[in-house]
């Protein structure tokens, strides 16, 4: 691996015509001897802003924090955030900001898989790190590659997971599955094929949907009429509310179950008590925060984010403030001597970590890019999350 980043990192000098765009003292891109410039884009205005907004906001809490008592061996963060709105074109032109104009030192939280797969290239070819993207794709730690950390368990493995729980509790045998029509959602349908045919399960109905479509009737009607007891939805937020409020109204009673994506507070709190019943597994854990006592740690955290943000925190703060606490971590590890390679190091180096949350261990390793070790079940019960299952495997 040490070979391998010193080639990466010759080859981008060479690029480049030579190490006189270096800082002084041969630094690293993004790193003085008081900064360390770290770069994220999401969406903050787009389809998706309901996941991207509180994941930056986690993340900017634990920087300021971090800022706040000193830094890191001498360095504070500077944050440096695009809004990609979901689109790649958009990606494409932050990620070219990012490398070219803010020079970052490493690549933190950027969301989408496309917008990933779009620019991971050119994130590799500059030598900046990609950790932990806001995404769950499997392509995002494997194959294996020094410059790439993923925080979630893949799609894919969700799927696995939530339907071997189910079939194991409840004896299921005919199951469907429904999901957009693009990365994200073949992720899901890939997942779903695996275990159907490693459980010897029927699969009586396979759907995709375009991302604007509103109108499921005919969609819910032909999961009714298939047969099917348990529906997994690939689904992201509007559809899954339309999609399972509509197979409700057709009259059927069997088990919905989605991924990481839908876990969030407006999931439970729409359709007015519509959404009672459903299913959710993701690989984290967020508090119940009305809940929560204020003399704990995660009491005065929840605090803090709320006298900054003037909102109480999503899962996705959580899982933002998490991800930067990661990387903070292995900037300490690292040493003053900060080298894109000592980063990686420190990454590795962290077998165990207990989530100050609630109950989740986090860990990585030299063959382990991939943060979270299980998954959680949730439903939605009485307008809330309620965890139902914890450790579930896949």
């Amino acid at each position: 691996m040490k070979k391998f980043l010193t080639l990466i990192f010759t080859v981008t000098l060479v690029a480049c015509g030579g190490g006189d765009s270096e800082p002084a003292g041969d630094l690293p891109r993004g790193v003085t001897g008081t900064a360390i410039t770290i770069g994220s884009h999401n969406d903050l205005s787009g389809p998706l802003a309901i996941w991207g907004v509180p994941m930056i906001n986690g993340m900017r809490m634990r920087f300021a924090e971090l800022n706040e008592a000193g830094g890191v061996h001498g360095r504070k963060v500077e944050f440096r955030v695009e809004d990609a709105q979901y689109q790649v074109p958009l990606a494409v032109k932050a990620v070219n900001k990012l490398i070219n104009v803010d020079e970052i030192f490493a690549m933190l939280g950027a969301m989408g898989t496309p917008m990933n797969h779009a620019t991971f290239d050119r994130l590799f070819e500059a030598n900046v790190p990609s950790l932990f993207p806001l995404t769950a794709a499997r392509s995002m730690y494997e194959p294996l590659h020094p410059l790439k950390f993923a925080f979630n368990l893949s799609y894919q493995d969700q799927v696995r997971g939530a339907i071997r729980y189910m079939v194991e509790k409840e004896g299921f045998q005919k199951v469907c599955v429904q999901a957009p029509a693009t990365d994200y959602g073949a992720e899901s349908v890939e997942g779903y094929e695996a275990i159907v045919e490693e459980l010897g399960l029927e699969s009586v109905y396979a759907g995709r949907h375009k991302g604007s479509e509103t109108d499921f009737v005919g969609t819910a009607t032909s999961i009714k009429n298939s047969g099917c007891e348990l529906l997994f939805l690939g689904s992201f937020i509007k559809d899954t509310i339309l999609l399972y409020t509509a197979v409700r109204d057709t009259g059927w009673e069997g088990t919905v179950v989605t991924n990481m994506v839908p876990y969030l507070p407006e999931i439970p709190a729409a359709a007015d008590g519509g959404m009672n019943g459903m299913y959710a597994v993701a690989p984290f854990y967020v508090p119940d925060f009305s809940i929560v006592e204020p003399d704990t740690w995660v009491g005065r955290w929840q605090a803090s984010y709320e006298e900054r943000f003037g909102i109480e925190p999503a899962a996705q703060a959580v899982i933002g403030y998490l991800c930067a606490d990661l990387t903070v971590i292995a900037l300490e590890r690292a040493g003053p001597d900060l080298t894109v390679e000592r980063l990686i190091e420190g990454l590795e180096s962290i077998r165990t970590y207990q989530d100050p949350f609630g109950n989740l261990e986090l860990s990585l390793g030299p063959a382990k890019h991939v943060a979270t070790n299980y998954l959680n079940l949730y439903q939605v019960q009485d307008q809330r999350w309620a965890t139902v299952a914890e450790k579930v495997q896949y």
